[in-house]
Order: C-alpha cells, then sequence, then structure tokens
C-alpha cells in the first residue's frame, strides 16, 4: 500500500475526514463569497463539494438532522448564481438558504464540538491499577491466522504487564459466534477487552441484527467489578458504516463500555506493514495493537 493509499484509509476509517470535511466547507464558502465577482469563485465552490463528501464519508455518528442542517444549505448555495439579475430569479426561500453563512458555520462548530465531546465521554482512560486477571473476545485480529501464536497481542500484552491474558478470539467470529467465547469467562474482578464486529461489517450483515446481537454479548459479558473495554472498530466508507458507528458507540454508552478510539486503531491498521493482506495483522500489526493497547490503558507516572 502507498503512503498516499495509507494515509486514505487512515482519513476516512479514523473518521478524520469529518473535520477536514468541515473546515473544507467553511473555507470554500467563506473563499466563494469573498471572490464571489472573481472569475475563481465557481471554481472555489469546489472546495465546498470536496468537504461535503469528506463529510459523508468520514462515516461518523451523529444525528442525521444535525447532518442535514449542515448538509442542505450548502448544497443549495452550489447552485444559486452570484450575479443579482440571476439571482432575482431564485425563489426567496432558496435565496436566503443560500445566505445564511453564519448558521452553516454554526452548525458545523456544533456538529464538530458533539463529535468531540462524544469521543471524549466514551474513550477509555487509562486503568488505576493493573488487572489481576485479562480476557480477550475478538475474531482473526486477535485469534491470529498463522502458527506463530507467540506474537499475537494477547500474548505481548501477557508479556509486557505481567498478568495472566486469556484469549477466546477466533477467527472468523462474529457478534453472534463471540456471545461463546463470553461463556467461557468467569471471573469477577478482571478486564475484557473486545474486539468484535469487523466480519459483520464487511459481510453486510442488517445493521438492526447486528446490534441486538452487540447487545446480547455486552449483557453477557457485563458483571459488577468487570472492567468492559472495546476497540472502536475503523469504519470504511461502505453501505452500513454509518449505522454500525452509530450502534457500537450506542451500546457502549448503554453498558458503561469505554471504547479504544477509533482514530488510533486505524492509525496502527493503515500504517506500512501493519497487515498481510490489507485485513489481517502481520507481526508489526500485533505490536502495533498491543502498543497501543498498553498506550491507552496503562497510566503514567509522568
Amino acid at each position: 500500500m502507498s503512503g498516499l493509499n495509507q494515509f486514505a484509509a487512515y482519513l476516512f476509517s479514523s473518521g478524520d475526514a469529518f473535520f477536514v470535511g468541515a473546515a473544507l466547507i467553511a473555507l470554500g464558502r467563506a473563499t466563494t463569497w469573498h471572490f464571489r465577482r472573481h472569475r475563481a469563485a465557481k471554481w472555489l465552490r469546489l472546495l465546498t463539494v470536496l468537504g461535503l463528501i469528506f463529510l459523508v464519508l468520514s462515516m461518523t455518528p451523529l444525528p442525521w438532522w444535525l447532518y442535514g442542517l449542515c448538509l442542505i444549505p450548502p448544497l443549495v448555495s452550489l447552485n444559486v448564481p452570484f450575479r443579482a439579475d440571476d439571482n432575482a430569479r431564485w425563489p426567496r426561500i432558496v435565496r436566503r438558504a443560500s445566505a445564511c453563512g453564519g448558521f452553516v458555520e454554526l452548525m458545523l462548530l456544533a456538529s464538530v464540538t458533539a463529535e468531540l465531546i462524544e469521543r471524549h465521554r466514551l474513550h477509555v482512560p487509562p486503568l488505576a491499577t493493573l488487572p489481576a486477571e485479562v480476557h480477550v473476545i475478538g475474531d482473526s485480529l486477535s485469534a491470529g491466522i498463522a502458527s506463530e501464536q507467540e506474537h499475537l497481542w494477547p500474548n505481548l500484552l501477557a508479556s509486557e504487564w505481567r498478568v495472566p491474558v486469556r484469549n477466546h478470539a477466533q477467527a472468523g467470529a462474529s457478534t453472534a459466534s463471540a456471545i461463546r467465547q463470553a461463556e467461557e469467562i468467569d471471573c469477577d474482578d478482571c478486564l475484557v477487552l473486545i474486539e468484535i464486529g469487523g466480519n459483520d461489517l464487511l459481510s453486510g450483515r442488517d445493521s438492526r441484527q447486528i446490534e441486538v446481537d452487540l447487545d446480547r454479548l455486552l449483557v453477557r459479558l457485563s458483571a459488577p467489578r468487570r472492567t468492559l473495554v472495546m476497540f472502536e472498530l475503523p469504519v470504511p466508507p461502505i453501505p452500513g458504516g454509518y449505522e454500525f458507528a452509530r450502534l457500537q458507540r450506542r451500546l457502549a454508552l448503554r453498558h458503561a463500555v469505554r471504547l479504544i478510539p477509533r482514530r488510533e486503531f486505524a492509525a496502527v491498521l493503515s500504517s506500512a506493514g501493519a497487515t498481510t493482506d490489507g485485513l489481517h495483522l502481520s507481526i508489526d500489526g500485533q505490536r502495533g495493537v498491543a502498543q497501543l493497547v498498553l498506550r491507552r490503558l496503562t497510566a503514567t507516572t509522568n
């Protein structure tokens, strides 16, 4: 994977394209208005178009109504001419919608703020103390597909933390089949790391059924003294991506599950040499995931 492809994969799967899109829309509207009488004005509209594309393809799970308030006025303004005589022929409501720049920028700011607050609320803080025992629920990203089991990230985590880590992950596991992994856990005071859902997402399963299965899994895993931490999966711009990102966050909030950030997991998966085939982790990728977990969950003393 080339450097440009890696960057593009990270930008969209991490959700950071949302912030880039918001900035491009604001910049496009501001520059188009400032140079409205210049011949370059119509080309500057491309910044707004590009921003709209980035915003939609980011798969950021904000409410649809907020997306509408951010997207509809800029879309309308793209079709309204700048010349006064041409503009007069357009319906008044269209002209007003195209001119509500302050409103659009306010909605963009509200959207960015809402996303930042949501990330802060759901993402996991460092653990106060190291767990006595760790269990891993997952698919092939955690189970591996080769015989070099000592390089799997759960085993690397055990070596670094020097605590027992039991890996229940199975290649090909889904949110439905992972319930069997959950039934193998019999501890009360332990940490459970959940890396599941990628196979559901890529197979195109109905999002409502995925939500039912993931909810059932989290109910089974929940216990008063257990700490549940789930990987927020990078979501590529594919059908069902938005719904998956939305349901994962909603269920995490419902069951008091903290998330390892999507953008940080995406940074590992899109880095050079992290995967063997674009989907399964290489040895370097396994190390990257282990380092991500250590960095996110280990409290620093500095």
